[in-house]
């Protein structure tokens, strides 16, 4: 329910309903928990997430990615970028992912390539993250440098994948895609 209610928008009651249990002396499990920080990210209440983060004894990967998320979603960047740097797991691509996309909302050019180092050290950079630094320079005016990060893609083979969506007529599946303009002949 905790969750249910935060994906919804309802993050005070999410938290209404989280105190209720710890007042009856119910230990949350780690969905529950995450259901606490995506409320609190939902409602922008980045105190009462940080707290949250605080007070679990053994936080997982999912639950510190739901909180850079909501640092980035605040415009704290710093935090986010010094939580990913102090995590006890080795951060995952969401959680990069995340950092990014939030530099190119933040116009964080320096950030974003920061991040981009990172993640093109770990060998595991994906398409989307060279889509999303491309995207930071072209809206910064840098399209030398948009110009440059495509050129690495093509030189180490990354493919953005197409689009899809499925639609389901009368017991049939039917999928449509959305084809690069570069590979239409």
């Amino acid at each position: 329910m905790i969750l249910g209610l935060a994906m919804h928008g309802r993050g005070e009651d999410a938290l209404s309903l989280f105190a209720g249990m710890q007042q009856a002396g119910v230990t949350p499990n780690e969905v529950t928990l995450l259901g606490v920080l995506t409320a609190c990210c939902h409602a922008g209440l980045i105190e009462e997430g940080l707290q949250q983060l605080d007070a679990m004894p053994e936080p997982r990967i999912e639950h510190y990615g739901c909180v850079v998320d909501m640092l980035d979603r605040a415009g704290r960047l710093d935090e986010a970028e010094e939580l990913v740097a102090a995590m006890p797991a080795h951060p995952d691509a969401l959680i990069w992912g995340s950092l990014l996309a939030a530099c190119r909302a933040h116009d964080d050019v320096e950030r974003a390539e920061r991040v981009m180092r990172r993640r093109t050290t770990d060998a595991d950079a994906d398409a989307g993250d060279y889509v999303l630094m491309s995207n930071t320079y072209a809206s910064n005016g840098r399209h030398g440098e948009v110009v440059k990060v495509r050129r690495q893609m093509r030189r180490n083979e990354i493919d953005k994948v197409p689009d899809c969506s499925l639609i389901e007529i009368d017991g049939v599946v039917h999928e449509f895609k959305a084809i690069p303009t570069n590979s239409i002949r």
